[in-house]
């Protein structure tokens, strides 16, 4: 159970960095097969192993093999992403046995987030983990680790009034829209992409006035439905040009893996406004970009184009660095909740502990059920096989009767932290080899983390 996390997030890792090192939905597959069975015979960095990737972080979870180091991630990063490990290194977190606990379990409940308590991130831990496993690299720790994190934050969404105000990037992306300019209504507002962050900026956009939406998806079907939706235009992906010249406000999200948006996109579209204007002291026309993608869906140089603001994820701190401050108090409840379930998956930790000694007990009880069965059956040859089936049952019976005090009082054990001392006592009692080290091993390295 050694548990372990390597990671960056948006409070070590800028956009810059974030996206050069995110994974894709198509790269999680070929990620996570590298991680849990390398080629050339090689011994796996781990037994278990869930990617969680969104805008604001990139984590590897998993149950590391022995010899694993966090320089072999690192290697694996740099390999995988074909990055070198100096450009990135500097930004990496690593924990280890209770502290990976704890994080996973901050970060579904939303304490982890750029935005503070905001509601995505807990459908993108669930997603993460439902990904991993069917690829078949989740196995029993991080199956119970992953659901205990998703009741957490389920729970302080629940419990608390953390998910009030700012709670979403799509919000905060609206409300720095508003800030920036003002009321939006009469806007030409385009949004580009058809997941849950442009249904949600779309929602946000309705609510704080907007209504000259459209909607650009390389999808036309979804990008259909959410027009129909919230009564907003629909074009295709070719007419992205189009729309961009129309457009005051542009909120981006897609899943691109590079940039859709050019200098020289957006150049265009500004000309072609001002060609619209005809009018030769009008003033120069304006455009704010609001770009919501990790990688970025917006090139960083559309920034230098006078009249250009450009605004990327990390931005939208302005926005929401206030309702730290104004929720201190439901952090305090939410961290709680929390820490409630982080004990809840110790104390599951603690049980295991107490498997490996029961396994090679009933491994011995039933070696000697079977040796003094078979010779009770050859001294009594001429039983029939009802008979039989009666003796045989009745050693079964004796063998777990006297196994249930001991498997008891061990997961209680177990359960209360004790595992370790009375799994020893109890090798050693039946005499059952090497448990006591296996045991002592796997807990050294569970107190230890």
């Amino acid at each position: 159970m050694n548990l372990f996390l390597a990671g960056l997030d948006h409070t070590t890792a800028p956009v810059e960095i974030r996206e050069q090192l995110a994974f894709s939905q198509t790269d999680l597959p070929s990620a996570l097969m590298q991680l849990t069975n390398p080629d050339h015979g090689a011994a796996p960095l781990f037994t278990e192993a869930v990617i969680l990737s969104t805008c604001n972080r990139v984590e590897i979870y998993g149950v590391a093999s022995p010899g694993t180091t966090a320089q072999h991630v690192v290697d694996f990063l740099a390999t995988f992403h074909r990055r070198p490990a100096e450009a990135f290194v500097h930004t990496l977190y690593f924990y280890q046995g209770e502290a990976v606990a704890r994080h996973l379990c901050a970060t579904a409940a939303g304490l982890r987030s750029l935005v503070l308590g905001e509601a995505q991130i807990q459908g993108q831990v669930r997603t993460a983990y439902e990904s991993a496993q069917r690829i078949g690299s989740v196995g029993s720790v991080l199956h119970r680790l992953f659901q205990i994190a998703l009741v957490a934050g389920k729970r302080v969404r629940h419990e608390t009034t953390i998910g009030k105000g700012a709670a979403s990037v799509s919000q905060a992306g609206v409300e720095l829209a508003k800030r920036r300019l003002g009321d939006l209504r009469g806007r030409e507002v385009l949004l580009i992409g058809g997941g849950e962050v442009s249904e949600l900026a779309a929602q946000n956009l309705i609510a704080n006035g907007a209504d000259r939406l459209t909607i650009v998806n390389r999808t036309s079907s979804r990008a259909a439905a959410l027009a129909e939706r919230y009564g907003a235009e629909m074009l295709d992906f070719g007419a992205l040009p189009e729309a961009l010249a129309r457009a005051d406000i542009v909120i981006s999200s897609t899943a691109a893996p590079v940039p859709i948006i050019y200098r020289h996109h957006v150049i265009e579209a500004l000309d072609h406004k001002l060609r619209a204007r005809a009018c030769g002291d009008c003033d120069p026309p304006a455009m704010l970009l609001i770009d919501l993608a990790v990688p970025r869906d917006i090139a960083a140089d559309v920034a230098t184009v006078p009249g250009v603001h450009l605004f990327t994820v990390d931005d939208l701190r302005e926005v929401v660095s206030h309702t730290i401050e104004l929720r201190s108090a439901v952090i305090e409840i939410a961290q709680k909740i929390v820490e409630e379930q982080v004990q809840e998956f110790l104390d599951w930790m603690r049980t295991q502990e107490a498997l490996p000694v029961l396994t090679m007990l009933r491994q011995r009880a039933e070696e000697v059920r079977n040796e003094e069965l078979a010779r009770a059956l050859r001294r009594l040859n001429n039983l029939s096989p009802e008979q039989q089936a009666v003796i045989e049952g009745l050693s079964r019976s004796i063998v777990n009767k006297l196994l249930h005090p001991p498997t008891r009082c061990l997961r209680e054990a177990a359960a209360h932290g004790q595992g370790k001392r009375y799994a020893t006592i109890l090798a050693e009692l039946f005499n059952l080899e090497h448990v006591g080290e296996r045991t002592a091993s796997m807990v050294g390295n569970t107190e230890t983390s």
